[in-house]
């Protein structure tokens, strides 16, 4: 896959980054004071004109933490593969290891290890070839062993709520669940055992005056993670900003904590900025962005201009594709207020009211509307036939509250209804961000099919 330019770029920033990390922890060995800064000391000296915020691991270790802050659509996991090559070569110096990759939704799960498992994928053929052809990936509930870290580029997938201590299924992860022996010494090692803790003090064991052996170290995942100092990457960082989830994450031991975000929490240290003229310039998206704030305050009426709007765009798309054979189905995402089952009181716009006014009152065929909520996914049935892509799919409207705010990614997603009145400024950016992707990242030289709608 050829790299755009912004690409190209921010490897490069990364890289510089990298270069200056490895030199200064290497000034660092057996120096105190440089041990504790030397994280900020590489960004200093890497001349990045953002200021940086030192932070420490689980055992008082600096922790290099950056963020890559790039727009929706702008290939934020083909370049954490990129990355994970980069710290491996130039920081970690080893083609092995392991990396345990974070994201925050269902959604973003799937998609991610769908395309990391595919050998065919540019992600994992990325990794393939950081790794000389050595590459697993696994999932929270997989069993390996110290020669699968040692021998392979090990990417474990991890949702947010297992990764932070929360409640009782994360707490799972820190579970004496078995399986993970092979890392630690024989319980009845005492001396191992101890010496062990005294080097990661941070590890969960059974400890007191009455425990039989003393400190017995309990063989989790949790633990497991904390011997072996993972790469973290840490998608829609912004979303890990909690007391919480920053102290679980910081106390996995990481070598090194890598953020994407499009629009990263207050005291992220951002190291690359890439903006969205530079993946316009690249033809990445649709721009410019027309919002549509209806007088009204009958959603009707704006959710019949959008109607009305899409069918503009869908004559466009036909004609276009009489002339290029290049196939575009313009969708129009709406969010409603209500989603839940027992949530149809009339006092909210339910997405149940808005398919019966699509179907009822605008004539559009019940084939061409899915609900995409917690609860119902009518978008997995058009997933497991081919996608929203193919020329079979005849969705053309898709209901949803926040289900699809953030990790959805549909290139045909021209127009973006809002019947809510939204409340956070992030949450409507990264919404706003699900309709951008331009279609096969090429413009089509027809004004209203290379930009966006917004009706409200």
């Amino acid at each position: 896959m050829e790299l755009k330019e912004y690409q190209v770029k921010t490897l490069k920033q990364i890289q510089g980054y990298l270069e200056q990390l490895a030199d200064w922890r290497k000034k660092a060995q057996g120096n105190p004071e440089l041990e504790i800064e030397f994280s900020a000391k590489a960004w200093e000296k890497a001349q990045i004109q953002r200021s940086y915020i030192p932070r420490k691991n689980g055992i008082k270790e600096s922790l290099p933490n950056f963020c890559l802050k790039i727009p929706t659509a702008g290939g934020k996991t083909l370049l954490a593969v990129k990355t994970i090559d980069l710290v491996n070569t130039i920081y970690r110096k080893k083609r092995t290891g392991l990396v345990l990759w974070i994201v925050p939704t269902t959604q973003i799960y799937r998609q991610t290890i769908k395309n990391l498992k595919d050998r065919e994928h540019p992600y994992r053929q990325s990794l393939d070839i950081a790794s000389g052809g050595r590459t697993i990936i696994l999932e929270k509930t997989a069993r390996f062993s110290p020669l699968d870290i040692q021998e392979n580029l090990a990417v474990l997938m991890l949702m947010l709520p297992s990764a932070s201590r929360q409640n009782k299924e994360s707490l799972k992860v820190f579970k004496d669940s078995g399986g993970f022996q092979e890392f630690f010494s024989p319980e009845d090692n005492i001396p191992a055992n101890n010496e062990l803790l005294k080097k990661i003090p941070n590890l969960d064991a059974y400890t007191g005056k009455n425990s039989f052996w003393e400190h017995q170290i309990k063989t989790s995942l949790g633990n497991t993670l904390r011997l072996l100092s993972p790469l973290i990457i840490l998608d829609e960082g912004h979303k890990a900003y909690s007391e919480i989830a920053q102290g679980t994450l910081r106390g996995f031991n990481p070598c090194m904590i890598v953020e994407l975000s499009a629009t990263p929490a207050a005291g992220s240290n951002i190291l690359v900025d890439i903006t969205g003229r530079e993946l316009n310039a690249e033809q990445m998206i649709k721009l410019d962005l027309h919002i549509m704030n209806k007088a009204s305050v009958d959603w009707k009426e704006t959710l019949l201009a959008s109607v009305n709007h899409r069918n503009i765009l869908e004559k466009k798309a036909k004609e276009y594709e009489a002339n290029s054979n290049v196939y575009i189905r313009p969708i129009c995402l709406i969010q409603a207020e209500r989603t839940g089952r027992d949530q149809r009181t009339g006092d909210y716009i339910h997405s149940e009211d808005v398919r019966e006014y699509l179907i009822k009152t605008a004539g559009i065929p019940a084939d061409q509307i899915a609900v995409k909520t917690s609860e119902k996914d009518e978008l997995k049935e058009v997933d497991d036939v081919g996608g929203l892509l193919s020329r079979n799919c005849p969705i053309r409207y898709i209901i949803t509250k926040q289900a699809l705010q953030e990790g959805w990614d549909c290139p045909f997603a021209y127009l973006l209804t809002i019947l809510t009145n939204p409340s956070s400024k992030n949450a409507l950016t990264q919404l706003l961000g699900r309709i951008l992707r331009q279609p096969f990242a090429k413009k089509t030289k027809i004004k209203e099919l290379d930009e966006s709608y917004v009706f409200c």
